[in-house]
Order: C-alpha cells, then structure tokens, then sequence
C-alpha cells in the first residue's frame, strides 16, 4: 500500500504496522480508556482502566470488549458481552450514546459508570476496532441515593408533626371561641382572643410545614384552578395578615391599576392558593418591617397577565442573597426588633403556587435598609366584561 494512503489514516490499518501508538496515545487520556480489535480482544488499556479493572485481558482472547468481570444494565439484570457497548459500536460502525451501567470487577466491586464507545475507521469500509472510555459516576450516584434518603426522612417526619399537631390545635381553637363567647370578666375575653389570635398562627405554620414537604418531594404544590374574580383573591391574602398587620401597627397600602374594561376581569386560578401566595408575600413584608410601617401592594392587569407588586421598605436583601430568597428552609438576618419565625418555607411556596399556575416571581432590593420588592406574573387572566 502507497505511503500517502497510510499517512491520511487516524489508526494505522493493523496493530503489527505501529503496536505502540494505540498504547501511547490511549495512555495519556485521564479517564479509563481501551482500544478493542474488530473481534473483542482488548489491544491496549491506559493504567486507569487497569487499575479499574484489577489488570488487563490477554489481546489473545476476542470477545471480552472490556476488562470487567460482569456487566449488568441500571435495572439490575445481566447484560451479556456481546452487548456491550463496543460490540455494539463494531457491528453497527458507528458510534454509540453514552450509556449508563454497573460494573464489577476483579474483586467484586461495584460501580456506576458511563461507558463511550466508537468505531475507529480506516481507509476502505473496514474498521480497526473500537475505541472505548468510561467516566466513574458511583460517587454521585451515591450522593443522589443518600440525598434521597434524607429528603424522604425529612418529608416523613413534616407530615407526621403536621398531622399530630392538627387534632389539638383544633381543640384548643374550639375551646377558646367558646370561652370568648362566654359572660364574664373581659379579661377571659381577652385571653380568648389571644389563644384564638396565637392557635391561627401555629395552623399556618403547620399548613406550611405540609406544603414544604410536598415542595420538597415532588416540587410543585397542588392547584385546583376554576373561575375566580380578583377580589375573592386579594381577600384571601389579607385574610392571612389582617391580625399580624393590626398588631404591628402596620399599614397597606393598596393600588388596583386597571381600566374600566379590566374591573371584572376574570381569573382562571386556585384563588386560595394565589391568595396564600400573595398572603405569604405580605407576611414577610410585614416580618422585615417596623412596627407602624407602610406595606405596598399594587395591582395590574396587562392582556392575559396578572401582575402583582409587594413592596416594603424594610431592612432589605444584599443582592448576593436575592437568588436563595424562595430556597426552602432559608431564613436570613432577622428585623433586629423581632427574633426568628416559621420555617423559612412562605417565600418557598409562594413560587411553587406561582410556577404551578404558569407564572413566574422574582424579588428586587437595593440592599441592606432600602427594602424588599416581589413582584407576581401570572398569565391567569382568562377573559374580561365586553366594555
């Protein structure tokens, strides 16, 4: 065969023309890599694969296409060798996806690993075998194994404490409206009304504990979507915060921006699960602002979209901290004149309600002392009044 021929080949036809090159060039790649003839025999191997492997095939023996002692498929079940991804790759001449495999070794050992494979041509249609690597993915697979565990653990334990503090929160709930409604010193009344203010309080944050391990477990909460009006939504909302503002001395200020043909716009959503939404939003307004401060809340229909606007003008968000501010569980630098509540999950669910109904949240601050905007966009405005 002419010199030019040869000198236009990636491999040389046979391994008696160059036996050191597919050695050389295989062994200065950083993963485990082989180089397997036409028939199975593992020609060459790099000092990953060997170590991998607990040594290397004789280059007599065909029909091997790697080094393990057993192949098996992610499911569990025996994958024969002639079809492994290498044999795979010879018989069709072509390279073939990445696949995912568990591995044993010499010694017994398992691991997770994704194997390449890719038919190296020659001059005519003949091949000189195939090329083969493999990146070791157990640790991660470990991890993601171990992840899931401590996330189904945590899911568990949220609605068990969930469910077994329901049954007497509802007790003391019942007992102090009737001690309320009882004749007698108003000061009974008015402890009443502080059980009754402090139990809707903990029922919230028990919702919030159910609805932060199904964030956790499947990412999305719950919607039953029907016609609903504005209205029925932002009274849901205050309905969650009326008491807290009250407390606090707190003042809303709301702006409903809308032309006269968007008044009785028509909302196709779960006005129960927005009105949770936008009542967590308003509930961390309040939580990082002073007492006797004023809260925001703007309203505006633009097509299909319903945009919402909550702002404060608290003690804000460093911009380094804007990203993880819907996380679960995250909980920042509290209002220096209050200590820490809840479980950092509002927020957290406010965008899963959000997400579920097609729309989007995201939160702007100028920083440390100059407060928090959230800003709402949900594509729920279904139809309007003809004008």
């Amino acid at each position: 065969m002419a010199w030019k021929h040869e000198r236009r080949r990636t491999w040389p036809p046979s391994t008696d023309l160059a036996p050191n090159v597919y050695g050389q060039l295989i062994e200065q790649i950083g993963c485990p890599a082989w180089f397997c003839s036409p028939g199975g025999a593992v020609l060459h191997c790099n000092s990953a694969a060997r170590r991998l492997w607990g040594g290397c095939p004789s280059p007599a023996e065909d029909a091997r296409w790697d080094g393990f002692a057993a192949l098996y498929r992610a499911d569990g079940s025996a994958l024969e060798k002639s079809a492994a991804p290498a044999a795979l790759a010879q018989r069709s001449g072509a390279a073939v996806a990445a696949t995912e495999l568990v591995a044993e070794s010499a010694d017994g050992q398992k691991r997770c690993l994704v194997v390449h494979a890719r038919p190296v041509g020659q001059d005519g249609n003949a091949a000189a075998g195939v090329l083969c690597s493999l990146t070791d993915i157990s640790v991660r697979r470990r991890l993601e194994h171990e992840l899931a565990l401590a996330r189904d653990g945590r899911t568990g334990f949220l609605r068990m404490l969930g469910h077994e503090l329901r049954n007497p929160l509802a007790s003391v709930m019942a007992v102090a409206a009737i001690l309320r409604r009882q004749p007698g010193e108003p000061g009974i009344a008015r402890m009443a009304r502080v059980i009754e203010r402090q139990t809707r309080q903990l029922g919230r944050f028990i919702d919030d504990l159910l609805d932060g391990a199904r964030i956790d477990h499947a990412c999305e909460i719950p919607v039953a979507m029907r016609a609903a009006s504005l209205d029925e939504v932002l009274a849901c909302a205050r309905d969650m915060v009326d008491g807290l503002l009250r407390e606090r001395g707190q003042q809303l200020h709301t702006d409903i921006d809308m032309c006269e043909q968007d008044c009785d716009a028509v909302l196709w959503c779960d006005p129960e699960r927005l009105g949770q939404a936008l009542g967590n939003a308003l509930h961390n307004a309040s939580q990082y602002s002073d007492d006797g401060a004023g809260i925001s809340l703007a309203v505006a229909v633009d097509g299909v979209f319903l945009e919402i606007r909550v702002v404060d003008r608290g003690i804000g968000v460093e911009s380094d901290e804007l990203p993880l501010l819907f996380e679960p569980f995250r909980k920042f630098a509290p209002h220096p004149g209050r200590v820490v509540s809840g479980a950092g999950l509002g927020l957290a669910i406010a965008r899963s309600v959000t997400r579920a109904h097609g729309g989007q949240v995201s939160a702007d601050s100028p920083g440390r002392g100059q407060g928090t905007c959230l800003h709402f966009v949900l594509p729920v405005v279904r139809q309007t009044a003809p004008a």
